[in-house]
């Protein structure tokens, strides 16, 4: 039992830290993204102006602009930023209370049937949250999951050791 908590606490805890970035990663691109549409957009109204001198430069923004608006729906991690932060803090509160859930096993507060009940119920909980947000897709970046994963370790060596 001790090891499927330990387990789940440091799960937990990368989860929150990772959809966190995430979440942050897919607001910046989202609003990069915005930016570049309403660009396009605007330009292809400036570019009104020129389009009997040079049709094809008129054209070829149009038609960018177009493709930008057609495109938007198929990027589902743009628009999912804030459903990641929620998740994210959903998975820090998953995560403080297998630490305190830790703390007390540990000090001998509680026994093992208490904890493996209280395990149950927060996986549980964990499932439900799942089930919510089933919808959502969360990217993998291979990069940013070793970094988080760092931070981690680093992260419960300091509090747990």
């Amino acid at each position: 039992m001790r090891n499927r908590l330990w387990n789940h606490l440091q799960n937990a805890k990368f989860k929150s830290l990772y959809l966190s970035k995430v979440s942050k990663r897919a607001y910046v691109w989202g609003n990069a993204y915005s930016f570049v549409l309403a660009f396009a957009s605007a330009s292809s109204v400036a570019a009104w102006a020129i389009w009997e001198t040079i049709p094809t430069i008129w054209a070829a923004i149009v038609a960018i602009s177009q493709l930008l608006h057609i495109a938007k729906p198929y990027f589902p991690f743009l628009k999912n930023d804030r459903d990641f932060y929620e998740m994210s803090f959903i998975y820090e509160k998953l995560y403080v209370t297998y630490e305190r859930l830790w703390f007390k096993y540990e000090d001998g507060k509680i026994n093992s049937d208490v904890v493996e009940d209280t395990f149950y119920d927060l996986r549980q909980s964990e499932m439900d949250m799942m089930d919510k947000f089933k919808h959502i897709h969360c990217p993998d970046y291979k990069n940013l999951s070793n970094r988080v994963s760092e931070e981690v370790n680093k992260e419960l060596l300091r509090i747990f050791n």
